[in-house]
């Protein structure tokens, strides 16, 4: 169903392809930039991520990059090193290599440093490029100028770490695809995010270093970030980044464990859209041979298997009580849910016994 009205925008430059590493220093000399602060977690050091970057950069000689190492978590203090690094090495843009932790401080740094400057000089805006190692990719579209998708930088992520993400990359489409503002154009990104997914991870698995099934849940991760980005709106989300902010966990995890009892709890309301789903997650065969009024339920009972398969295959975590979260925080989990954003054009009202309710079962 098409809504009267509905607005989709997405202002990000996306570069994908085993190549698109290399092309970051014909994309800097375009906007007349020469010297970009490179924000690098520490860790990526020994992973040698950050050593790709900089030796795909090495083909331009008027491109010579900074590189600002941080750890977690992002203070007031890494937020002041970072805007002083940029400074004091006379830099003109950012490149954020690793996670969302990376992008999150490459963007408070911009903002910062274009709070400062003068409005109407344009020459001097902050090109934004942004390069995740692993990730959903809801955390770096919309927002960048850039997103450098190169699936060689996530070749080496081990099995576990990706069926994380993809699982997150999933939850994404679920989110968007049943969002009060979804649209043609969300669903669209939506579908295809699930699809792509569901059809790379088994290969994956079985071969970590696939190079065709990287470069498409790449490709489904930058989806799935368009569309969510577009209809932001979720149980899963809300109740997912309460526990990181409160009991200090992975988002991914959370993820993990939260998402069939949402799936679950939206069941009634969402009946239509998990059976449309059914077909990107399972494929024609299964979708067809099943009755329409049932493909709902084989949608979700589909996301719990699998989930299931990978907690014994991959130890991806299935209870809260496997990842330390205490049922004493479930109060402060729940309020600091109900203020969440996804929260803010959700379709239905959310109230605190409800969020308490997906807590207790998923524990």
């Amino acid at each position: 169903m098409i809504p009267q009205y509905y607005e989709f925008s997405n202002k990000t430059k996306i570069l994908s392809g085993f190549q698109a590493l290399e092309k970051i220093p014909f994309e800097l000399h375009e906007r007349g930039k020469s010297r970009p602060l490179i924000i690098c977690q520490r860790e990526y050091i020994d992973k040698g991520v950050q050593r790709m970057l900089m030796k795909a950069m090495e083909g331009s000689a008027s491109i010579k990059g900074v590189v600002f190492l941080y750890r977690r978590p992002i203070d007031e203090e890494c937020l002041t090193q970072g805007i002083s690094e940029f400074k004091s090495n006379g830099c003109d843009s950012l490149i954020t290599l690793g996670d969302v932790s990376a992008f999150e401080l490459g963007n408070s740094i911009r903002i910062e440093l274009e709070q400062e400057r003068d409005a109407d000089d344009a020459d001097n805006e902050i090109t934004f490029i942004a390069v995740p190692t692993a990730g959903s990719g809801a955390e770096i579209t919309g927002e960048a100028d850039l997103v450098v998708a190169d699936p060689k930088l996530a070749l080496n992520l081990s099995v576990r770490d990706t069926v994380l993400s993809a699982l997150d990359i999933i939850c994404h489409g679920i989110d968007a695809y049943t969002s009060a503002k979804k649209n043609p154009v969300s669903d669209a990104y939506a579908f295809s995010a699930i699809k792509l997914t569901a059809e790379s991870l088994p290969v994956i698995i079985k071969r970590s270093r696939d190079k065709k099934a990287r470069n498409s849940l790449s490709n489904g991760a930058i989806l799935s970030g368009m569309g969510f980005l577009n209809t932001k709106g979720g149980i899963s989300h809300a109740i997912a980044k309460g526990l990181t902010e409160c009991s200090k966990v992975s988002h991914t995890e959370a993820v993990s464990v939260i998402l069939p009892y949402c799936l679950e709890h939206n069941m009634i309301k969402n009946d239509e859209y998990y059976g449309e789903l059914l077909l990107p997650l399972e494929g024609p065969d299964v979708y067809s041979e099943t009755p329409r009024h049932e493909r709902g339920r084989k949608f979700r009972k589909a996301i719990r298997n699998m989930i299931h398969e990978f907690h014994v295959k991959l130890d991806i975590p299935v209870c809260l009580s496997e990842i330390g979260v205490k049922r004493t925080d479930f109060d402060k989990i729940s309020e600091c849910c109900l203020n969440n954003e996804y929260l803010a054009d959700y379709s239905e009202e959310v109230h605190k016994e409800d969020i308490m309710n997906i807590l207790n079962l998923a524990y």
